[in-house]
């Protein structure tokens, strides 16, 4: 082959192979910030979603709080009445 020849395939292949790395290096650092975006919406999500957990858990608490209330006020009223169906001698 002579210089001209090599030349040329050069000229033809260089720019090729120049924009090909380029595309290469563009597209992993858009993916990288891709990566980045995903990670902090899903600790966003996470975040969020430990809140309402808690929110829950915090509801759960005053309905069993309010259950406890209503079993002692039952009781409290069976022994009333147990107490005047013995004074009355119904039982």
């Amino acid at each position: 082959m002579s210089d001209t020849q090599l030349l040329t395939i050069a000229l033809a292949t260089v720019p090729t192979v120049i924009v090909v790395m380029i595309g290469i290096l563009l597209n992993n650092s858009r993916l990288s910030d891709l990566r980045q975006d995903v990670l902090g919406r899903m600790a966003d999500f996470r975040a969020e979603m430990e809140r309402r957990f808690a929110a829950v858990e915090r509801r759960l608490d005053s309905v069993e709080t309010k259950i406890d209330l209503l079993t002692g006020k039952v009781i409290e009223f069976d022994n009333r009445l147990t107490r005047v169906e013995a004074h009355l001698g119904l039982k």
